[in-house]
């Protein structure tokens, strides 16, 4: 959902499924989606966008061209899925998964594991468009590259309290989410924007689509890298925690590690974050609705994860502590190379301690937050998560 402006776009209020689809294929100069099986996320999310999101202009904007680029992006899939069928033979092995609620340090420990040598980087600017450029170069995304760092650029400007809470930086490693929002029932809309009605069809809809075409990105991706080889790719986002059997049917052979922190720190703290999103493209927010339905949200899936999990053996998930993250992330890799069977050599501890040095706690900004600027107070956030900190936190 990051701004983008290349794109030259009608407005989003007057804008249909068809005419969308039609703006797409002019772009890209190409005609068959595949599978159409998006169309129903994307038709009940253009709907919740013109009728209940109340967007500014950026707003309206920032939505348009990101569901333009998304649908452009997925031309280009189908048509290189016809010049390279072989891209249908890439595996995705053993990928190393990062679970957690959000604000537990998964962004970080992503981003630190994804400096090793051997791990398979999922940048901001491949989630962006995984798709190659027309006429790029194989091996030379330099024109991809370029257009996600003027985005990054933008929005440090424009918006830096945002990018404080959550740095969206061209060339380190970002959510998978962003690829899962290629199928239109992903978390990500919600994030920029109130739209109950699409709310209520992600949180309903078959999770299994979205996963597939989770796979199939990493797919085109590993393929456009010239195969997997010995590296592993380094996954996260919070999402997984509602979507356990989904995420286990697509990467069976999935290292799991989850990220534990105090709910009180952790809901404020997103509360934040989608705040400051939401103010990017909305005429007004209401901070305390916020707060309420990120409680109510992340405590629900949370709820499906415990029960998803007492089906599974003991040592199947790696549990780590945030605390650990932030104060000595080395031994909690070392941990997870132990837990994913993989060697932990001189070269990666070096690519690790180099990104510890670049990025200090507190780069893109500092911020503060308490539960009751969103309308919680403690004593709410216990009751909602209380399994959860019964079952992984000693309070």
């Amino acid at each position: 959902m990051a701004m983008q402006s290349a794109v030259s776009a009608g407005p989003l209020r007057s804008a249909s499924m068809e005419s969308v689809l039609r703006a797409a294929r002019t772009k890209a100069g190409l005609d068959d989606f595949g599978s159409m099986s998006f169309t129903t996320g994307l038709n009940i999310l253009l709907t919740a966008l013109q009728r209940e999101a109340e967007l500014n202009e950026i707003g309206e904007q920032m939505n348009y061209d990101g569901i333009i680029r998304r649908l452009v992006n997925r031309l280009r899939y189908q048509d290189d899925l016809k010049k390279h069928p072989e891209i249908l033979n890439e595996k995705i092995l053993a990928p190393i998964i990062i679970l957690g609620l959000p604000r537990t340090g998964t962004s970080k420990l992503q981003r630190v594991l994804s400096a090793s040598p051997k791990a398979q980087r999922l940048d901001f600017w491949r989630l962006n468009n995984p798709a190659p450029f027309p006429n790029e170069e194989f091996g030379n995304p330099a024109a991809r590259i370029a257009q996600a760092v003027e985005e990054e650029k933008l929005m440090a400007t424009a918006f830096p309290d945002f990018m404080a809470r959550h740095p969206m930086e061209a060339t380190e490693p970002d959510e998978e989410l962003h690829l899962m929002d290629m199928s239109f029932d992903s978390y990500l809309p919600w994030v920029f924007a109130d739209i109950p009605s699409y709310y209520q069809h992600m949180q309903h809809c078959d999770a299994q689509p979205m996963y597939k075409e989770l796979y199939a990105m990493l797919q085109y991706l590993q393929w456009q890298d010239g195969g997997a080889g010995a590296r592993h790719w380094v996954l996260k986002t919070p999402v997984h925690l509602g979507q356990l059997p989904a995420l286990l049917h697509t990467f069976p052979d999935a290292n799991l590690i989850h990220c534990h922190r105090d709910p009180v720190d952790v809901i404020p703290s997103f509360a934040s974050m989608i705040a400051e999103a939401r103010r990017i493209g909305c005429k007004q927010i209401d901070e305390h609705q916020i707060g309420r339905e990120q409680l109510k949200h992340w405590s629900t899936e949370m709820e499906k994860y415990l029960l998803d999990r007492k089906k599974m053996a003991s040592d199947r998930i790696l549990d780590v502590d945030y605390k650990d993250i932030v104060s000595d992330v080395f031994s909690v890799i070392e941990k997870i190379y132990v837990h994913s069977n993989l060697a932990l050599e001189d070269e990666a501890m070096q690519a690790f301690d180099n990104y510890e040095a670049r990025r200090p706690k507190g780069h893109w900004g500092n911020y503060s937050y308490t539960p009751e600027q969103y309308g919680l107070t403690a004593d709410d956030i216990n009751t909602q998560t209380e399994s959860y900190q019964q079952r992984y936190l000693q309070k």
